[in-house]
């Protein structure tokens, strides 16, 4: 049975969606790749996760790790659909060692989840050079979580197989991400900080829209040139 080269395991996963204006997330993404519109908008998601191992050719690399991850939605140079990485954070030392070998930019933060004692089931916080950038307190529901319809909203936000990268001279690179369909499930939440402005992205234009997953299995391979893809 063969392994995969790079397999990374979630859970409880609470994705934060921002609308945001699509000419200033325009310019700020590779000139190479098309910001992608869904209802409207452009969107940058924020995800906050429980890294629960990470696993090359089925040898464990890591313990479990509280993550970060701040991405958009793009299309490459031939409209192939896929994700643009702004910024990563992780506990997990190993994993920020190897972000350039997974195109993603991990950055010094402080992140962290506790259990919560009162409305809300737990409570994650991202910290940014002293300064509380994300907090995020939410309760899953008890419903059973599901697939996401295709061509819905949430459909756009996490069923995704792609990711862009960029590298010295604007070289571009393309990664490939495998995994089962998301399932997805209501949660009551409370989103706090400035995020996107601590990180001089765009700013939001709307209110965010939040998604909440029990957990997925990666199958990351190897980036390469964009051009071999």
């Amino acid at each position: 049975m063969s392994r995969k080269p790079l397999t990374v395991g979630v859970e409880d996963v609470y994705f934060c969606h921002w609308p945001v204006d699509p000419d200033a997330l325009a310019r700020a993404i590779p000139d190479w790749l098309t910001v992608e519109r869904a209802a409207g908008d452009a969107w940058i998601t924020a995800i906050h996760h429980t890294v629960s191992g990470v696993s090359a050719f089925g040898v464990d690399l890591s313990d479990p790790a509280q993550s970060v991850t701040v991405r958009t939605y793009v299309q490459g140079p031939e409209s192939q659909r896929g994700l643009y990485f702004f910024a990563a954070f992780t506990t997990d030392p190993i994993a920020s060692a190897a972000g350039p070998l997974l195109c993603l930019n991990y950055r010094d933060g402080q992140v962290s989840r506790r259990d919560s004692d009162g409305k809300y089931r737990a409570e994650r916080t991202l910290d940014i050079g002293g300064e509380r950038a994300l907090t995020v307190r939410y309760t899953p529901s008890d419903e059973p979580a599901t697939a996401a319809p295709p061509d819905s909203l949430p459909a756009f936000f996490v069923e995704r197989f792609r990711v862009f990268g960029d590298g010295p001279l604007g070289t571009g690179f393309v990664g490939h991400v495998g995994h089962d369909p998301w399932e997805l499930g209501p949660v009551e939440a409370t989103v706090e900080g400035d995020l996107l402005s601590v990180l001089d992205l765009p700013e939001r234009v709307g209110d965010p829209l939040v998604h909440y997953s029990p957990g997925n299995e990666l199958g990351v391979s190897p980036f390469k040139p964009l051009w071999l893809d």
